[in-house]
């Protein structure tokens, strides 16, 4: 059964602050404390207190110099009433200052923070391979020394990456997209999903518990529903997840649904051009319905001490009519702590704000070394050669930057570059446009994207709609064309001489810008010149066929070696239509089974 904050009977606070399990010195005179909790925030407290009198005369600082209050140390609050106090901090000691001459007099101001604070500190990078979200998150934590209790997420991950991000960011940013509140509480960092029905064992009523309150319900950030979209590189086509209407906290009689009737938008959608899976593109879209949905109603509420609230329980509220009585998500606790009175206020509800908008999420651009410069560029080819550092850049003028003058080098991104003088070499021509990038948006350090047509630097070919021909064509025309219509390949000098691979004709064409070709096609070889064919070779020349070999000259035909050697398996003739002569300088010889001479 809820109760009133007032029923414990509030006439006596008490307060009990221990640093390292002892409870402070009666010499530090305690004038405010203020402990602040808020989801998705690392938990804080601040005490002030008195120097004592003649301290600061005295320029002794005894209360600051006491080891009570060195960074490091744990501490814990405490409060109550008549000394039945419960924990309302526990943490330890990050900050120690003085202020003199304050409105306050002088006073020792000492800020504390939960033990999460240990993931704050240190951007960091890491892989997780087929791992969960609420295993990722519970190694991080465990990696300082903390404890953890971490809803259980459903999907995996094949691979996931934190690039240079504080591990406090990393956790919350995993978390948000899983629906699930972050906050510390029993000595654990809790990763939760947001309650429907754990009390937190109070109940406000406006006619006597109120101190304060603010509430509003919220339209302009309710959405019917959630469409989350990314690339499916497998079916080349967008992938999509849909939300589920989530089931939250009983508050109010305006539900976000019906809310979202007053904008009258029909879907929202979310995009990534990343590849991510359709279960997680759902509990993509899930989060963020659940966030509107959990920031259609919030507000806050002051009344009198008490430690009952704690972050993700429900507060009842009553007396505030039907659009805001019910069952209110506590998401923040806030307790102050002065002059002998203890107010506490709850917050309710979420804003709208993603905690992965936050500017300082990602490092800093450039790595915060200079102003950084953002997109691609325009660049103007100034030089291809002489890099002074051996680097193989270019260089090149940015005309966002100056026109011109003495430009900056450039690396050039090539298709294929690999080591020991292998790769691909294709370099701009001096003049050419190219397009810049610039890596971690750091102006000092450009990269030659690709080169750019225009109107004025025209390319060698008009597209089709089949887009047909694909080339490559030197500035002196040397030429390797593509012609993917007729399925031909063409190299070609601008001096005639080329080759031609072409499926249409079936065909490879060899031709000289002298007449000279070769021919390889269905009916056969074909060799043909303007003028000599000349056949060499070091070893042996061989003649084959499995048919005829026909040899014909118009004027003489020569036949001459060291020895000359004709041979047939069946006859043998040798005829001249005019006359023939048989000799030799030393014996001729004519056999036969039987020689007939005329």
């Amino acid at each position: 059964m809820a109760e009133s904050p007032l029923k414990s009977g509030v006439d006596n606070p008490t307060l009990t602050v221990k640093v390292g399990g002892s409870p402070l010195k009666d010499k530090h005179l305690i004038v405010e404390v203020e402990v602040e909790k808020f989801v998705n925030r690392v938990a804080t407290a601040t005490l002030v207190m008195l120097l004592p009198h003649g301290e600061s005369e005295k320029e002794t600082f005894e209360s600051s110099e006491s080891d009570d209050f060195v960074p490091g140390k744990e501490i814990t609050i405490s409060a109550g009433y008549h000394s039945n106090e419960e924990t309302i901090f526990s943490g330890i000691i990050v900050n120690h200052g003085i202020q003199v001459g304050s409105d306050r007099g002088n006073v020792l101001v000492i800020r504390c923070s939960d033990k999460s604070c240990k993931l704050t500190l240190g951007r960091k990078n890491a892989y997780y391979k087929d791992k969960k979200d609420s295993d990722i998150i519970t190694e991080l934590v465990k990696k300082v020394g903390l404890s953890a209790e971490v809803d259980a997420t459903t999907n995996q991950h094949k691979q996931i990456v934190q690039y240079h991000a504080v591990d406090w960011d990393f956790v919350q940013a995993r978390a948000e997209a899983n629906g699930l509140l972050v906050y510390y509480e029993d000595d654990k960092l809790q990763v939760k999903k947001p309650t429907t029905s754990e009390e937190s064992g109070l109940s406000v009523d406006y006619s006597q518990d109120v101190i304060s309150f603010e509430g509003q319900i919220e339209s302009r950030f309710q959405m019917p529903k959630v469409t989350a979209h990314s690339w499916d590189m497998k079916k080349q086509a967008l992938a999509e997840g849909a939300s589920a209407e989530p089931t939250i906290n009983a508050q109010g009689d305006l539900t976000g649904k019906k809310l979202s009737e007053v904008l009258g938008l029909s879907d929202y959608e979310i995009h990534s051009t990343g590849p991510i899976d359709k279960a997680v593109l759902k509990s993509w879209a899930d989060a963020t319905l659940l966030k509107a949905r959990l920031a259609s109603l919030r507000g806050r509420v002051s009344f009198v001490g008490s430690s009952k609230p704690k972050i993700n329980t429900l507060l009842e509220l009553k007396g505030f009519g039907k659009r805001f009585n019910g069952k209110a998500l506590i998401t923040g606790v806030w307790h102050k702590l002065k002059a002998g009175q203890w107010r506490t206020t709850v917050q309710f509800g979420l804003p709208p704000d993603w905690y992965v908008d936050r500017p300082d999420l990602s490092t800093p651009v450039a790595a915060g070394l200079l102003p950084a410069i953002r997109g691609l560029q325009n660049g103007t080819v100034k030089k291809i050669h002489q890099d002074d550092d051996g680097e193989h850049r270019i260089q090149v003028d940015v005309p966002v930057i100056a026109p011109s003058g003495d430009g900056i080098w450039a690396r050039l991104a090539q298709f294929y570059a690999t080591s020991s003088q292998k790769g691909a070499f294709f370099l701009p021509e001096v003049g050419d446009e190219v397009v810049l990038g610039f890596l971690n948006d750091d102006p000092r350090y450009p990269v030659i994207l690709g080169m750019l047509y225009s109107s004025k630097n025209a390319p060698p070919y008009t597209a089709d709609q089949k887009n047909s021909i694909k080339a490559i064509v030197t500035k002196n025309d040397l030429k390797l064309e593509f012609d993917d219509d007729q399925k031909v390949l063409t190299a070609q000098t601008p001096g005639g001489n080329k080759m031609i691979l072409s499926d249409k004709d079936k065909s490879i064409t060899i031709q000289d810008q002298n007449g000279n070709k070769i021919e390889m096609a269905a009916a056969g070889i074909t060799i043909s010149s303007a003028k000599d064919i000349t056949l060499k070779a070091t070893g042996k020349i061989a003649v084959q066929a499995n048919l005829d070999i026909g040899i014909k000259a118009t004027t003489d035909l020569n036949l001459e070696g060291l020895n000359v050697n004709g041979k047939a398996q069946l006859a043998f003739s040798a005829q001249g239509t005019a006359t023939a002569e048989l000799k030799s300088t030393g014996n001729t010889s004519v056999k036969g089974l039987m020689v007939m001479i005329n």
